[in-house]
């Protein structure tokens, strides 16, 4: 005759509902995988959940529920962040453009996990940063509150390292038709990436 079948035991229900906490407060903050295994990692010194007791659950539930994600306000820090971070790219001073290069350098500067766990004061800290790396890379940068010219200061920075000797608005042109003061930002990005794209380009030859 056969046995009956077991039930788990407390502690296997115990980790498998705070496993699906975890997951619940993830979504529910916007946190994909690669930031939930550094959150995990950082928590508990182990990256999977499969290694994880349900002590280890708790301290990472734990840690997501302290953690907000960015308000409304504070995702346009990020996204200066991101900026800069590309800016650092298309100069040739790093080489990963990605949200887990960036979320290195922001564990290092702040200690938070990650990108999006950024409140406005981090994030300032973060931008001003990379605004002086920008800066040790050749980005004259204006007055601050001007969008237009913070960009007008990366292409020129960019155009430099291509042709010192060709003025700056001459490889504008070659890029996009019309009067670069006239330019939207839209324009602006454009033409950074496209300066970018070349110089990295001649980098690797």
């Amino acid at each position: 005759m056969a046995e009956p079948r077991r039930k788990p035991a407390g502690g296997a229900d115990a980790r498998v509902r705070l496993i699906r906490a975890v997951r619940a407060a993830c979504r529910a903050q916007g946190i994909g995988d690669d930031d939930r295994r550094a959150i995990q990692l950082t928590a508990t010194g182990k990256a999977s959940q499969a290694n994880m007791d349900t002590t280890d659950l708790a301290r990472v539930l734990d840690r997501l529920n302290r953690t907000q994600a960015p308000r409304g306000a504070d995702r346009a820090h990020v996204g200066k962040v991101r900026a800069l971070w590309w800016t650092l790219y298309w100069l040739g001073a790093i080489d990963q453009p990605d949200d887990r290069a960036i979320g290195a350098f922001v564990k290092r500067q702040t200690g938070r996990d990650a990108l999006r766990f950024l409140d406005a004061r981090a994030a300032h800290r973060v931008i001003e940063a990379l605004k002086d790396w920008a800066t040790r890379e050749g980005v004259a940068w204006p007055m601050p509150g001007d969008p237009i010219a913070d960009r007008r200061a990366v292409a020129t920075a960019i155009a430099a390292r291509i042709d010192p000797a060709t003025p700056v608005d001459t490889m504008l042109r070659a890029i996009l038709p019309g009067d670069p003061a006239q330019w939207p930002a839209g324009s602006w990005d454009e033409a950074i990436r496209a300066l970018g794209k070349r110089w990295r380009r001649e980098r690797a030859r």
